[in-house]
């Protein structure tokens, strides 16, 4: 008997096997494409049938996994998803430990890093290279301080235009109360 907690027996043997069968590569990408795609189509109703709604998803999801640029796209974006989203809950757990509840620039905080780990998950994945042309990774190499100082300049103008706000309105309430 194989013991699960040495080496990689157990579970690790397991994810094995469903790796060689294809688990990865095909089951999990046709089911996501289905539900994304019977979802929506399931959403807007065009065809007033679900029995059609569930042909038409599955046919499609058959004919993306039958592309095998799709799983080669799915496992590196979702894998890195995960990393991404593990990174926005250790950062949701800290800022509950250094900001106050009501404080309203959290969801400021919590977009802004959304946003970096969203362009990261990106250029991991090489969608930066799809959307911005093959020569991205060359720019951003040569003009990195440029988009460093960039992206700080925009987080500090609307951290100061937040606080100005946030400002105006203790001003306007303390003349609201005289």
């Amino acid at each position: 008997m194989v013991d699960p907690f040495s080496g990689m027996g157990g579970f690790y043997s397991i994810m094995n096997s469903w790796q060689e069968f294809g688990v990865f590569t095909v089951l999990l990408p046709l089911v996501l494409v289905f539900s994304i795609v019977f979802a929506i189509l399931e959403k807007i109703n065009i065809l007033k049938n679900r029995g059609v709604h569930l042909v038409i998803a599955l046919a499609i999801g058959f004919f993306t996994v039958a592309n095998p640029y799709v799983s080669a796209f799915f496992m590196p974006l979702f894998s890195n998803l995960a990393i991404g989203v593990a990174i926005l809950v250790v950062l949701v757990i800290l800022m509950g430990v250094a900001i106050k509840p009501d404080d309203k620039s959290f969801p400021y905080i919590f977009g802004i890093v959304g946003g970096i780990l969203f362009i990261v998950i990106l250029a991991r994945t090489g969608m930066l290279r799809v959307i911005f042309g093959e020569n991205i990774d060359l720019w951003l190499m040569q003009n990195s301080a440029w988009v460093v100082l960039i992206i700080v300049l925009l987080i500090l103008g609307v951290g100061v235009a937040l606080g100005a706000r946030r400002e105006s309105e203790i001003k306007l309430k303390n003349l609201g109360g005289l």
